[in-house]
């Protein structure tokens, strides 16, 4: 092959990168990269089209005249700058559109940094140093101070993504606090909501034993089910719940390409691409997530291990003289809800769940294991799937709130603590 054709060649591969960049880099697709809700400005919208067009132009003429191009070394050093530069554009710009839609310019921690957290695997950041001491900052940026105060009452809220849960500005804890806050204004009322997305019972089993018992709460409230009842459908359930925990959804293996180009706003872009990509082909072939049967019961194994661990939890609180409240996680039953949350998992080319009217069936039977153990160990019980009673208005998806359900769920709590006179 000569040099014409060499050239000719690679115009050819440039010309259908360049048009598959234009139609690929579509208004649709960076709307859910920017905002996850495919809405943007009408600003963004011609920005978006006017690079669209030209991409697919200046590649359809590069297919054209790739026989007719003809470039020496000095042609060549100016069409690598030019490249350089327009990465280097791009690369700005999607910093500046990200900085603009509420991301950082400088950092990529919204997609890039999924530090390790020692013990926990993943999380927040719990401790700030300040002028006036260590303090403890809440899910939400709320900051308490390391020594509890006098008069003061403090709760600790523990959970996953339900616990965590915020909507419209509020959470249960805030709410809850504020409720309590008004009913006993002698006291200084706390409640501290260390819920994290996908924490699961042997998260909270640490988060209790290093840190929260430290903190010197007066009463823990727990609430956890779907995350230590979805191990049970990842494959080679184990004690430790490593079969889950070890996938690359919650601890992260960097590959070569994220350690050269991690730095790159471009890398991320293309990655969240990739990935919506693939679950859009899952979508097309009917192959979202897999089912079979597992009868009606849960999991054995998995179930003894959920009540081994609230065991311990409560074993630890009550070691330290912590009074504990176990509640029941509430549960919208429909099909239609469970997939608005579980259709588009990273995880869900490995995992098999149950038939969707077993999995209620298995949501309730953890649910009953949170009972039993309450009883068992004589702590304070709420029904909190009773008290919402399935009802699609409190619910986004099949286990999290709307802002209704999250005023519900920390009225629920109120009720409770204030009947049973636990504040004195």
């Amino acid at each position: 092959m000569n040099g014409n054709s060499k050239q000719a060649v690679f115009f050819f591969i440039l010309g259908i990168i360049t048009i598959s960049s234009g139609l690929f880099f579509n208004e649709w697709l960076i709307a859910h990269w920017i905002s996850f809700s495919g809405s943007l400005k009408i600003s963004d919208r011609i920005i978006i089209w006017v690079i669209d067009i030209l991409l697919v132009v200046g590649g359809a003429i590069l297919l054209r005249h790739r026989n007719t191009i003809h470039i020496g070394k000095a042609e060549f050093f100016l069409l690598t700058g030019t490249l350089v530069l327009l990465l280097v554009f791009s690369e700005g710009a999607a910093r500046i559109i990200d900085n603009a839609h509420g991301g950082d310019f400088a950092a990529n921690k919204a997609r890039a940094e999924r530090p390790i957290i020692p013990f926990r695997m993943f999380g927040p950041v719990l401790y700030e140093k300040t002028n006036e001491g260590m303090e403890i900052i809440g899910r939400h940026g709320e900051r308490y101070p390391f020594e509890k105060g006098e008069d003061t009452f403090r709760i600790v809220a523990l959970g996953g993504s339900t616990t965590q849960n915020r909507i419209s500005g509020i959470h249960y804890p805030l709410v809850l606090e504020q409720l309590l806050q008004e009913q006993f204004p002698e006291k200084k009322i706390e409640v501290i909501n260390a819920g994290n997305s996908a924490y699961a019972t042997p998260h909270l089993i640490t988060l209790l034993s290093l840190d929260i018992i430290s903190w010197n709460p007066d009463l823990i409230i727990v609430s956890e089910n779907i995350n230590d009842l979805t191990v049970s459908y990842f494959p080679d359930f184990s004690l430790d719940y490593s079969n889950k925990y070890k996938n690359e959804t919650f601890i992260p293996y960097p590959s070569r390409l994220q350690a050269l180009f991690g730095w790159s706003r471009l890398y991320w872009i293309m990655r969240s691409r990739k990935e919506a990509l693939t679950f859009r082909l899952l979508e097309t072939s009917n192959a979202v997530y897999n089912r079979k049967s597992y009868g009606d019961q849960a999991p054995e194994e998995g179930k003894a291990v959920f009540k081994r661990n609230l065991d311990t939890i409560v074993d630890v609180a009550e070691a330290h003289a912590i009074p504990v409240i176990l509640a029941t996680q509430p549960l919208e039953p429909s099909e239609e809800y469970w997939d608005r949350h579980m259709r588009y998992k990273t995880y869900n080319t490995i995992t098999v769940y149950p038939l969707h009217n077993e999995f209620v069936l298995h949501h309730k039977d953890f649910n009953a294991t949170i009972k039993e153990v309450a009883e068992e160990k004589e702590v304070f019980f709420i029904d909190n799937d009773a008290v919402f009673g399935g009802e699609r208005e409190l619910f986004t998806d099949f286990v999290h709130y709307t802002k209704e359900g999250v005023e519900v769920l920390a009225h629920s709590y109120f009720d409770f603590i204030t009947e049973r006179n636990i504040i004195r």
